[in-house]
């Protein structure tokens, strides 16, 4: 991180973005609010640059889905503001100096922002609930600039205490749509750089319950790139048929989807169980009210080409 001058980022890593990949909602979900949450913790710091016009760069990579503030965007607000920026930036300086942030600059406010957004999930991990306020029996160090808070399980963690005096007064909701996207396969980091020295946290499944109702989490999309009404050619395995409903299991990057074929009985395709095909067809996301968003998708087949040679297979009919 340190050689590409990011100041912070968000992160989704694991198995469910080892390729790079999301779905588009989730992301637009993610990057409002990231972007609602920087700006938050700006405007607690200076009321003035709370309508601060900014961008954050998103990076795809083969691994982890990132979104990135880098070290330039005080250039960005710079020149997206033009003169006003240094009307604003005078007003808050003088603000930020009676509450000792003196020689804080731009880039400075948006580093303070997502140290807090970071510390925000390091508290609320260490107390187990983001919504408790006060804190008993408080320690603090020599210099009194970080505070001790103590866990139910006698733990102490430090924190700056401009961070807690945020904290404290923080929604608790801050980043509910973030961890949201939290699930087996996708863990959340958040990470600040500061002198090319990376600090991150992260937030897994056994920790989504402390930042979000995790009954309202969305079911991912099954193979976004399978877009409805698409033609097709498509390698897997014929697991199982259905006389009934005239289907057959199609196994996929090992998903089961669903196959119908275009015209005719399924039946004539019994040989091919259990045989590595190639199918073509049409891609249908319709759900069962008839619109299109159905989260995996069905195959509607014109053919089924056999990729080894077939072999004597038993009667698995339904």
């Amino acid at each position: 991180m340190a050689e590409e001058k990011y100041i912070g980022y968000i992160k989704y890593e694991g198995e469910l973005v080892k390729d790079g990949l999301m779905d588009a909602r989730r992301q637009a979900k993610s990057l409002l609010a990231f972007d609602s949450a920087v700006r938050y913790f700006i405007a607690k710091q200076a009321p003035d640059f709370r309508n601060l016009d900014f961008e954050i760069p998103v990076r795809v990579r083969k691994g982890s889905w990132e979104a990135l503030i880098p070290e330039t965007v005080a250039g960005w607000v710079q020149a997206g503001l033009g003169v006003v920026a240094t009307a604003y930036f005078t007003k808050a300086a003088q603000k930020m100096a009676e509450k000792d942030f003196a020689d804080y600059g731009i880039t400075d406010l948006f580093r303070k922002a997502v140290e807090a957004i970071k510390w925000f999930v390091r508290i609320g991990k260490h107390m187990g609930d983001v919504a408790i306020r006060e804190f008993k029996n408080v320690k603090f160090t020599d210099d009194r600039s970080m505070i001790g808070i103590i866990n139910e399980n006698g733990e102490t963690l430090f924190v700056p205490k401009y961070i807690l005096d945020l904290y404290v007064n923080t929604n608790p909701k801050l980043i509910e749509d973030l961890a949201t996207n939290v699930q087996e396969g996708r863990n959340l980091a958040i990470g600040s750089v500061q002198n090319g020295v990376v600090d991150e946290e992260t937030i897994g499944p056994a920790d989504k319950k402390i930042f979000c109702d995790e009954d309202d989490e969305p079911e991912d999309v099954l193979f976004p790139e399978l877009v409805h009404g698409d033609y097709v050619a498509l390698e897997g395995e014929v697991t199982r048929e259905n006389k009934m409903s005239n289907s057959m299991g199609f196994k996929y990057n090992e998903h089961v989807l669903t196959a119908y074929p275009e015209v005719g009985s399924i039946v004539r395709y019994k040989p091919l169980l259990f045989l590595k095909c190639r199918l073509y067809g049409t891609v249908s996301r319709l759900d069962e009210k008839g619109r299109i968003g159905a989260r995996r998708p069905k195959l509607y087949f014109s053919n089924l080409e056999p990729l080894e040679e077939q072999s004597i297979n038993l009667d698995l009919f339904d």
